[in-house]
């Protein structure tokens, strides 16, 4: 065995970080400003609009199912080669050929989505739990960063390609092929299955001196059962996770499809929306980072069940947000509560 101090996990965890920044975070976030341009130019109403960024979200959460069988046949740099590789075709697609509504909703409803899952978060979480057992939350959680960071630059970034392109938006996908492509190579140069790979052992694996101490210093219960897939949907708990995941998974979406319009509805500018949902993304890297340094000492479901409650306030505060205080107060506690809750749900 090698030296554990060459340990190769902490390398793999840049790899799928930068795979997050840009294959997820995106055509994820970077898409809202991108259609923005494209619904203009191809005349989409809002509902138009509305339907393909919900065909993207129901494709970026609902064949999950599939993707992991995809992952425990193939293995993790598999499917996220092939994520990878989809959202490359999709993005070129929409730069070269998408001219109609039916034609973006298959491309970017379900292609982009499909590969924005496979080569994301999903895939990333499986690896890690390869390679990490002590502080495997907090590994977890410091990759999930990178969506909070690509979110944070994907919407400036994007939206100065167009207009350096004269407000062209298939630009915008040009760039977002580019960046899916070099996440491509990232995953089949330096993605390793297992750690017997790289002949080591798991970070906190007995072998590696770490004792069972980590589980008397702190707080969080870790199973060292090995569950099946029929055993987990055979018990409650499993099915209250579902519910409660409805939480944040039913509103952030919906604010990122509407959210600047709506807020151009009661009167604000669209520098002032635009900026606001950057403050937005913010707090979201700024709530993830925060449950990453308390994700392995507070059982991560008091943490989800604040951060909800946060979150929802949000929601609440976005529907008549009021002044400059009213703008980015919403943002705080939306993005913050939609960081923490997602990383508190993955840890979980």
């Amino acid at each position: 065995m090698t030296r554990q101090s060459d340990f190769y996990g902490w390398k793999l965890l840049v790899v799928f970080w930068l795979i997050v920044f840009t294959n997820f975070a995106f055509p994820l976030y970077g898409a809202s400003v991108v259609n923005t341009y494209m619904a203009a130019d191809l005349h989409m109403d809002r509902a138009a609009l509305g339907l393909a960024y919900g065909l993207f979200q129901w494709m970026v959460g609902l064949p999950a199912p599939l993707i992991a069988i995809c992952i425990n046949k193939k293995g993790v740099r598999f499917a996220m080669m092939l994520g990878c590789l989809t959202v490359v075709a999709g993005a070129l697609l929409m730069a070269f050929v998408v001219r109609t509504t039916w034609q973006v909703n298959l491309v970017f409803g379900f292609i982009i989505g499909l590969g924005t899952l496979s080569g994301g978060i999903l895939a990333a979480q499986a690896g890690i739990s390869k390679w990490f057992v002590q502080g495997k939350a907090r590994a977890i959680t410091l990759v999930h960063t990178g969506s909070g960071m690509g979110g944070f630059v994907a919407a400036p970034v994007l939206n100065r390609v167009i207009a350096h392109f004269h407000g062209n938006w298939r630009a915008g996908w040009w760039l977002i092929a580019g960046l899916s492509f070099t996440a491509s190579l990232l995953a089949a140069f330096f993605i390793k299955e297992e750690p017997s790979d790289m002949a080591q052992f798991p970070d906190g694996h007995p072998e590696t001196n770490a004792s069972d101490s980590f589980r008397a210093k702190h707080s969080v219960y870790k199973t060292k059962d090995e569950w099946t897939f029929g055993e987990v949907f055979r018990t409650p708990a499993i099915w209250l996770l579902l519910i409660s995941i409805l939480g944040f998974s039913t509103g952030f979406p919906l604010f990122l499809a509407h959210g600047v319009v709506h807020l151009r509805d009661l009167g604000y500018t669209p520098a002032a929306a635009a900026f606001s949902v950057s403050v937005m993304l913010l707090s979201n890297l700024a709530g993830t980072l925060l449950f990453a340094a308390v994700a392995d000492r507070i059982e991560p479901r008091f943490i989800w069940a604040v951060a909800s409650l946060v979150f929802g306030v949000g929601m609440i505060l976005a529907l008549h947000a009021s002044g400059a205080a009213g703008l980015y107060l919403y943002a705080i506690c939306l993005g913050g509560g939609f960081g923490i809750s997602f990383s508190a749900m993955m840890a979980l």
